[in-house]
């Protein structure tokens, strides 16, 4: 490792060398790696479709390559210092590790840390001596001269482009031969499978995962998964800054982590997509922000975490276009620590495969369409591994509803997927002997810098097992074991995917898309925002301060949900006054006068246009959204949908005691779905119910908030929901609550 790693900084250097000397600026991207346009969009002052490729970047002045000098034993830079060119520049964010924990411990008390990372970390960058504070260019000069200070990267990146300089070697089986393609061709799809799930052969290995006893765990880094959203989770967290009590219910700011987790592992449950395999243990850790971008070093801490969960594989679909210290140094360790990890390739075209992926320890997936053939968009370059179907992919979206996205971001899961399935047959056998037998079993019939080592072939790499295990020595991994795949693969004339959303049943239905606004409203009471001033700058936030934003039995949780909802009905239905003296004219539900008018002031303090603006740096659907009365509406609504989600966070006894916010290993308990998972399931159903009501512009009612009868909770109680649906109903609902079992209806703490 020593030898390859000297070897790859003194090629990378001379190759640097000729790069700086044409480019005078440069950057690095971070980017979800989706997109429905076949290139990468940068975010500027111009609008991206949906799923294009988001990045941010920053300007980088010189690349700074180090190689160690064998016989002085220090570490030498074949350019200037980083920050020659910023010594008068205002401070920014740096990545610094050191050599030493004292040292480290030196850094943070002089310097300012940056803000990047929330407090749900678990302090890991700083376990592996690295650290993120505020730097000036004379300050990095300083400290690049300090022994103690192994290296310094910069860690946000806002603008700028570099072609970036490969470090990666092929990984086995690059040897294999290139054969013609042989096709089964279909004119439609008529089958339940997914066009995607038939073109890699997992229709029928998918379908005997249900009783598989191990379950192989996934790490995803993305924009979040929402949990009860047709996908099982076993973790789940935010790592965004002013997230750190974020609902579970609407992790996802974007949707970009929904559906890469629903092509991994959702339920065969008649709702959206089936997963490649539900079986898998999903853990989601959000550090994608709504705008799908996020800071190296909350990546890094990402990897950290993923590495202190035991999980078997992570799955990463963004990237960067320069090389980073950083962000190889961990990859290196959840390398050494069992872990597969599997990045997109990116959306990068001929410009080259994208980091992660392009680090030796990363399998690089690159994206296919319905014809079998690399997109144009898709990275290439010797760094390909594997490529999957990623144009024109149907995933799960919000609250069951299907969309329609493409791009490399959505190729990476199903591999990943497909090595949980290989994986699942016996634990113990290496990351190595999985990634081995992903590549062997490949069906390669195009060059190897676009097409890796084939198209991954679920069926081929299942079949084929036993005979690839009893042949394979880890010590001799260049050998072909198996004979090549030049089985046919399924190709369609039309896929019956389209841009767009839909459900199974009715095609007809909104384009989940047109939904961003309601999503938006679901997670907007849980983010902190100083312009809203109040107490910790939580007009909003914080159950204890505004139970009725957020479920808490100290309000009348149902009549706060219904009054959310009359708000933003009134502002619709009343468009020529103004929407303040609208949301004047909302009924309020009776018994709730006094906490009611504390609602509508929160209200009223609303900056639309500040919240749009929002909406619109994180959605490019959003860009021709209007500050009009149906945003605002739908805004209201997605902010009743958290309330009443939010009951069975901070509402609920369990085994005899209030649920609340005290650790249970090391996450909060109330919002664990490790923690009565039946709750979720529960906020699940409710949420539909309520959606169902908005997407029919039909008016909230109290029954919209209780479950049916056959499905009250068995094993929790929720406080005092007898009293405020009763205080909340008309007598015929009351009477019908009357008919619910005690354990759902406590009115006693």
């Amino acid at each position: 490792m020593k030898i390859r790693r000297i070897a790859k900084s003194i090629c990378a250097m001379v190759t640097a060398v000729a790069v700086v000397a044409y480019y005078s600026q440069g950057g690095v991207h971070v980017q979800a790696s989706t997109s429905a346009t076949g290139s990468a969009v940068e975010i500027e002052m111009e609008s991206v479709t949906e799923s294009a490729s988001i990045e941010t970047a920053t300007t980088l002045e010189k690349t700074e390559i180090e190689f160690k000098d064998e016989s002085e034993g220090k570490a030498k830079s074949n350019t200037s210092s980083i920050g020659e060119k910023e010594k008068k520049s205002k401070e920014r964010d740096y990545i610094v590790r050191t050599k030493s924990k004292d040292k480290l411990s030196k850094i943070k008390k002089k310097y300012t840390e940056s803000t990047e990372i929330n407090d749900n970390s678990e302090g890991l960058l700083e376990g592996n001596k690295m650290v993120s504070v505020e730097l000036s260019g004379a300050q990095v000069d300083k400290l690049e001269k300090d022994e103690n200070i192994k290296y310094i990267e910069k860690d946000v990146i806002v603008e700028g482009s570099t072609k970036k300089v490969s470090s990666k070697t092929s990984h086995a089986i690059k040897n294999k031969n290139k054969h013609s393609k042989k096709e089964k061709r279909l004119n439609k799809n008529n089958s339940s499978d997914e066009w995607n799930v038939q073109m890699i052969k997992a229709e029928d290995v998918k379908k005997n995962t249900k009783n598989q006893n191990e379950k192989i765990k996934i790490a995803i880094l993305d924009s979040g998964v929402d949990c009860g959203n047709d996908i099982s989770l076993a973790y789940s967290i935010s790592l965004v800054p002013g997230e750190e009590e974020m609902t579970q219910i609407f992790m996802d700011g974007s949707g970009h982590g929904s559906s890469v987790a629903s092509l991994i592992a959702a339920e065969d449950n008649g709702e959206g997509i089936t997963g490649i395999n539900p079986n898998a243990e999903i853990y989601s850790i959000r550090v994608l922000d709504d705008a799908n971008q996020a800071p190296l070093s909350r990546v890094i801490e990402g990897i950290y975490m993923a590495i202190e969960q035991k999980v078997n594989i992570i799955n990463m679909s963004f990237g960067l276009d320069t090389y980073s210290e950083a962000l190889e140094e961990a990859i290196q360790d959840a390398t050494d620590a069992g872990i597969l990890v599997v990045a997109a390739a990116g959306n990068t075209g001929d410009d080259g495969v994208q980091y992660p992926a392009a680090y030796d320890e990363v399998l690089a997936v690159g994206s296919v369409d319905k014809d079998g053939e690399v997109a144009e968009h898709s990275a290439k370059g010797e760094e390909v591994e594997l490529v999957a179907p990623g144009e024109l992919v149907r995933t799960t979206g919000f609250l069951g509803t299907e969309m329609v996205t493409a791009g490399t971001s959505l190729a990476a899961p199903q591999v990943s997927a497909v090595a949980s399935l290989i994986w699942q047959k016996d634990p113990d056998v290496s990351a190595d002997f999985v990634r081995d037998l992903l590549n062997e079993s490949a069906n390669l019939y195009g060059d190897t810098d676009s097409y890796g080592n084939g198209l991954v072939d679920a069926e081929y790499a299942l079949e084929h097992y036993e005979e690839f295990k009893a042949k394979y020595k880890e010590s001799e991994k260049e050998e072909q074991i198996l004979g090549e795949n030049e089985q046919k693969i399924t190709t369609f004339e039309d896929t019956g995917c389209v841009e767009g959303c839909w459900s199974t049943a009715d095609h007809t239905n909104m384009i989940e898309a047109n939904y961003f606004n309601v999503r938006y409203g679901a997670r907007f009471p849980d983010i902190k925002r100083d312009i809203y001033g109040g107490e910790e700058n939580c007009t909003f936030a914080r159950m204890t301060i505004n139970p009725w934003w957020h479920g808490y039995y100290k309000s009348n949780y149902i009549s706060a949900a219904i009054y959310a909802t009359r708000m933003g009905d009134a502002i619709k239905s009343n468009s020529s006054i103004g929407w303040k003296k609208a949301v004047d004219k909302a009924v309020v539900p009776k018994n709730y006068s006094s906490d009611a008018a504390k609602m509508k002031a929160d209200v009223k303090q609303i900056a639309w246009a500040t919240e749009l603006n929002a909406i619109k740096s994180g959605n490019s659907s959003a860009q021709s959204q209007d500050n009009n009365e149906g945003f605002k509406r739908a805004i209201l609504w997605g902010m009743a949908l958290h309330t009443a989600t939010d009951i069975y966070a901070h509402s609920v006894r369990y085994e005899d005691k209030y649920i609340n916010h005290d650790i249970a290993n090391g996450r909060e308990r109330a919002d664990d779905p490790g923690v009565c998972t039946e709750r979720f399931e529960h906020a699940k159903k409710i949420a539909t119910q309520i959606f169902a009501r908005y997407k029919k512009k039909e008016s909230l009612t109290v029954s919209d908030l209780i479950l049916p009868e056959s499905q009250e909770p068995s094993s929790y109680a929720i406080y005092f929901f007898y009293d405020h649906v009763r205080s909340a109903s008309d007598a015929n609902v009351a009477a019908g609550v009357d008919n619910y079992s005690y354990s759902y209806s406590s009115s006693s703490k």
